[in-house]
């Protein structure tokens, strides 16, 4: 728990112990990162610590806790039309902030991480690093996929199968759970999908995977500054792919910090739409068009085909990997997405400060405003394009 005098409280994962200090520390504002990871988090939402209590979205779904007061997202980040839509979800109170709502720092400290807990009891069987750096240096097209395992559905299968059997060269990189059974219970579903699309239904005849199996491999969940250190060794051959319904943000910030282009579907809900929100900020302004679709697509097919370029037109790829350097800057320490955080605060607890002082406090100027600008024409241009749909799924 961190507080704003600069505070730092622990009490590992005793919830009675947690309990007393929340209620100890009288709070204004109590901000959940997220809810839904830990049951222990979890359950601590449905008391009230504090007279506004916020849930921020680090797991970027609805809690259907009544105690949370707000859920905080982003203008760029929703649906053009989230409250036509048949399942608007939300159980608590949605805060739109302007702009793409989330950015990281473009340097991180970690603490040092023991790679056998890390693994947990999949250790013996993932692969390692060293080995994947071995394989980018060969003749191969690796497509990265550094999600957790959970976010991988049965819906993704078939595009990382449609790219194996589209390209020779192409090894699928996944990271293991920490459980080794959730680990095989995915290669077992790739295994039998590969079956399906290689054999038929109802083949009578034997048929072998095993060529296209072993170029999937897994290996152990590491940390997102060795996550970018591998993607930078591994030259101009990779592509991290954002898997649908459900992508990440940590992770296509850690792909644009290393240069590297990356694949996303948006979808209509928060959880399938973080990557490309992050994609359209870096590429708002005076971008080719040509880059500036590089890496979203708008179906599956398309999907496959743009993550195919990206690793066969090395031409195509440099020049997206230049301007991802170039303007990945864009998305990182970015201080409209902290002015938004100073507004909301101030309003939500009632302080009387106004936005002139809260842009001074956080050195809010003129570079950020013309920013600013460019995001506010992208939701522009989002609504504008689904007036024109003919339907709003």
């Amino acid at each position: 728990f961190f507080s704003t005098d600069g505070n730092v409280f622990s009490t590992g994962y005793d919830e009675t112990e947690t309990k007393q200090l929340l209620h100890s520390l009288e709070l204004d504002c109590l901000i959940y990162l997220e809810a839904m990871n830990t049951a222990q988090l979890y359950f601590l939402g449905y008391q009230r610590f504090a007279e506004v209590q916020v849930l921020v979205m680090g797991a970027p779904v609805t809690s259907g806790i009544k105690t949370f007061d707000y859920f905080l997202s982003g203008d760029l980040l929703e649906h053009p039309y989230r409250t036509q839509l048949k399942a608007d979800h939300y159980t608590e109170q949605v805060v739109l902030f302007d702009g793409q709502a989330i950015s990281f720092p473009d340097s991180q400290h970690h603490l040092p991480q023991d790679s056998a807990l890390a693994a947990g009891d999949a250790y013996s069987n993932v692969t390692s690093l060293e080995q994947m750096t071995l394989l980018a240096k060969q003749d191969t097209h690796l497509f990265v996929c550094f999600q957790n395992i959970a976010k991988i559905q049965p819906s993704f299968d078939h595009v990382l199968v449609d790219i194996l059997l589209a390209d020779p060269k192409a090894h699928i990189i996944l990271q293991a759970s920490r459980h080794a059974a959730q680990t095989s219970s995915l290669s077992n579903r790739l295994e039998k999908t590969l079956q399906e699309r290689l054999c038929g239904y109802n083949a009578s005849q034997e048929c072998s995977t095993q060529s296209f199996q072993s170029r999937i491999h897994y290996i152990a969940r590491i940390k997102s500054d060795q996550i970018i250190e591998f993607l930078q060794r591994s030259g101009t051959s990779s592509v991290v792919l954002q898997p649908f319904p459900f992508d990440g943000s940590k992770t296509t910030s850690d792909a644009l910090n290393a240069g590297v282009p990356l694949v996303t579907f948006p979808q209509t809900h928060l959880r399938g739409r973080m990557s490309s929100t992050l994609i359209r900020a870096m590429f708002s302004e005076n971008t080719p068009d040509d880059i500036s679709m590089c890496c979203i697509a708008n179906s599956v097919s398309e999907y496959v085909s743009k993550a195919l370029r990206l690793t066969s037109d090395l031409q195509f790829r440099n020049r997206v990997s230049a301007a991802i350097q170039q303007r990945s800057p864009r998305v990182f320490n970015n201080k409209s997405v902290s002015l938004e955080w100073a507004k909301f605060l101030t309003r939500a607890l009632e302080q009387r400060i106004s936005n002139q002082e809260l842009e001074y406090e956080i050195g809010f100027g003129d570079a950020d405003r013309h920013y600013q600008s460019f995001s506010a024409k992208a939701i522009e241009n989002d609504q504008h394009r689904w007036r024109e749909s003919v339907m709003l799924e």
